[in-house]
């Protein structure tokens, strides 16, 4: 139901250098994640079949990386409009009750992600002193990309409404 947020062509703010040069670094970071988890679980299944063996931290770090993968590419999917949802009514509705689609479902994400964001800090706190079974590192270290996906995603999500709002009905684009 999300609009794709295009940045602005006006708009040339030391802001938006920022927010590119954010989201470049987010998907470098999701590569980055993405690439090593191959990697590892790659490494694990040729270690295993060929030398009986397997790194003791493999699984527990291709899971966490997984969990990173995930969390860090929430926000770029919201920015681009890539989040499922069911198109039933928002296609075959248009100007204002489009419009009015459009700001209930980014009120209620903006409701989930505050809910969310608030929660993984709590638990990043709460998991500080717990260590993983295998790589003995810090248990808030896996969790700290909960609050921060959800937090960047919550920014897109107020753009998106900002720009929801400010567009005519009649203008107004799935």
């Amino acid at each position: 139901m999300y609009a794709v947020i295009r940045p602005d062509s006006k708009r040339g703010s030391h802001m938006g250098a920022f927010a590119a040069f954010f989201e470049k670094i987010l998907k470098a970071l999701v590569i980055l994640a993405n690439g090593s988890m191959l990697l590892l679980v790659f490494g694990q299944v040729i270690t295993r079949y060929c030398f009986g063996w397997t790194p003791h931290f493999g699984e527990e770090l291709a899971r966490y990386l997984f969990v990173w993968v995930v969390f860090l590419s929430l926000p770029l999917v919201a920015k681009y409009g890539g989040h499922m949802c069911i198109e039933t009514i928002t296609s075959r509705v248009h100007g204002m009750t489009l419009k009015v689609l459009n700001i209930l479902a980014d009120l209620f994400s903006i409701a989930f992600l505050i809910i969310m964001t608030w929660n993984g800090v709590l638990m990043v706190e709460r998991t500080s002193f717990q260590t993983s079974p295998a790589m003995m590192i810090p248990m808030s270290y896996v969790y700290a990309v909960i609050p921060f996906g959800c937090g960047v995603m919550l920014c897109y999500v107020f753009a998106n409404l900002i720009r929801v709002l400010r567009t005519p009905a009649n203008e107004l684009s799935k």
